[in-house]
């Protein structure tokens, strides 16, 4: 299976890349969105910034989901499947999921670096063997909506681990640096894109 990780000019492709490659993945990263079996919106930077990208190639985006190719968004590409987010001022996401991407509201260091449990909380073949396993995080950020969450994680809130719906998931966890739970993970990405 081939995967296109997206590089609109943030970091961790290298890691992300590496997840996807242990996985059996055969792997391209380009500037230019394409057609693939996976298109990887990976997770490091600012919202506002990855805006301006996904809008410019908003139509090609799209159209590729459309067709059938399968999207992952990890931590960062999950926030911008939502409407819109708030880092570096006010911007447009994609749309797919319904909610906005703010601050973590709560009391706590931010970032948010570090392991914590994630939990099932919805109907997606994509959580298997993973309730209750701990995953890594790296983020400030974080999506407030109920639109087809189906894991969840908490650091002084509640929030969304995972969102699934048709043929995108996201993740707000990073699989690539989540040792097993991740391996668990990339083993569930692939039976969900062969079914």
């Amino acid at each position: 299976m081939k995967a296109l990780v997206v590089n609109y000019g943030v970091g961790n492709l290298f890691s992300i890349s590496s997840g996807l490659e242990r996985a059996g993945f055969e792997v391209e990263i380009s500037k230019e969105i394409k057609d693939a079996d996976l298109i990887v919106f990976p997770g490091v930077g600012a919202f506002s910034a990855v805006s301006k990208f996904i809008q410019i190639n908003l139509d090609k985006i799209n159209d590729l989901r459309k067709s059938g190719v399968h999207f992952l968004g990890v931590c960062l590409g999950l926030q911008i499947m939502f409407e819109k987010g708030t880092e570096g001022g006010k911007s447009k996401g994609l749309g797919w999921f319904r909610g906005t991407v703010d601050k973590i509201h709560a009391n706590v260091k931010l970032p948010h670096i570090g392991w914590d449990k994630i939990y099932v909380s919805g109907d997606c073949e994509l959580t298997e063997g993973l309730d209750g396993k701990y995953a890594y995080y790296v983020h400030s950020y974080v999506a407030y909506t109920n639109d087809h969450v189906v894991m969840k994680s908490s650091y002084g809130i509640e929030y969304p681990a995972m969102v699934c719906k048709e043929n995108v998931v996201g993740t707000q966890f990073h699989p690539e640096k989540s040792s097993e739970t991740g391996r668990v993970f990339f083993e569930n990405l692939k039976r969900w894109m062969s079914r």
